[in-house]
């Protein structure tokens, strides 16, 4: 039992439920909203039914993935290899269909309980990608990367999809409450894309080898590793650029903790990730930067806790103010 708990990545699963549920509390259904009448149009069980169908669809995406990498992983990390090893490849797969089925049973439970056929038919959609990716993507030049990005990026905005329904009789506050609960989404999302860009192309480097044996045509192999340097580096300096814009509009708003906050939990922590990147010469010495790269992605889903003391849709709109007024200036 314990090797189909280690297949799922049970840390990463914790992680991707945390993420969801600090969103949910912290910006959509805060308490000190009530006091403006807002309400979530996700009420409780159909939420926990959505974190419950993501849950299922990201850890079939590990098995599947997996299961696809058995040769890869026995030149790369023979030490992890569980999937053959520890599990039957045909029970492994078996164990990705029950997670599977799981996730194609929440969806379409979501569609009954909120009527929104569209939005809840997301997680089946994600689920043909990362099989896709899996399968195949994963060996295709940077879009396996792009792909896997724009999936760690999906769950947030996915959550708020369904808050972003606007109706006739909303009143003004609702309407700010609605637009800034988007708003904060795609900070969000924005800050995991580009995170797990750099992420993907950094374990590219690491598996370079399990990978060249099996034909797959990733950045490293085919642009060598200065050059994959390079565009961890190009995006993670967009990610610095995204994150000092955010300190600056705390800074000339005079919200000192959270400009603080930010420095010493992301643009710090990117920094030496940035620094552990350049400083690394072979495969292997990329450990250090993949390690930080996940302590800053954690930072980055604990600044969601900031938002609880605050109303978090209020500042996300007086931030994409503050900017559409310097835009205006420019």
């Amino acid at each position: 039992m314990i090797h189909y708990i280690k297949l799922i990545r049970p840390i990463n699963i914790l992680v991707l439920a945390l993420t969801l549920l600090l969103f949910r509390y912290c910006f959509i259904d805060n308490q000190s909203y009530r006091m403006y009448d807002f309400l979530p149009y996700l009420h409780a069980p159909s939420f926990y039914i959505l974190l419950f169908t993501t849950l299922c669809i990201a850890a079939s995406g590990y098995v599947i993935n997996d299961i696809f990498d058995v040769d890869t992983d026995q030149i790369n990390k023979p030490e992890q290899l569980i999937v053959g090893k520890h599990i039957d490849e045909n029970l492994a797969f078996k164990f990705y269909m029950i997670l599977t089925g799981l996730g194609v049973i929440g969806s379409f439970t979501l569609v009954f309980t909120t009527g929104q056929m569209k939005i809840s038919m997301i997680p089946m959609m994600v689920s043909v990608l990362l099989y896709l990716y899996a399968s195949s993507l994963k060996k295709v030049l940077l879009v396996g990367n792009i792909v896997i990005s724009i999936c760690a990026a999906m769950p947030i905005l996915f959550l708020a999809l369904y808050d972003l329904r606007i109706n006739d009789f909303d009143t003004a506050v609702i309407i700010l409450f609605t637009q800034g609960i988007g708003l904060a989404a795609i900070v969000y999302g924005t800050f995991a894309f580009l995170t797990t860009m750099s992420r993907e192309i950094i374990k590219d480097i690491q598996d370079m080898d399990g990978d060249d044996a099996i034909g797959a045509r990733t950045f490293p192999i085919v642009m060598g590793i200065n050059v994959s340097k390079a565009l961890i580096v190009f995006f993670q300096l967009i990610t610095l650029g995204f994150l000092l814009m955010i300190a600056y509009y705390f800074l000339a708003t005079k919200a000192s903790i959270a400009f603080y906050g930010v420095c010493l939990l992301l643009i710090l922590p990117l920094l030496v990730q940035m620094g552990l990147v350049l400083w690394a010469k072979e495969a292997q010495q990329f450990k250090w930067a993949s390690l930080a790269g996940k302590i800053h992605m954690l930072f980055g889903i604990l600044t969601m806790l900031f938002f609880v003391f605050v109303t978090a849709p209020f500042v996300f709109n007086q931030m994409f103010n503050f900017f559409s007024q310097i835009l205006r200036v420019v």
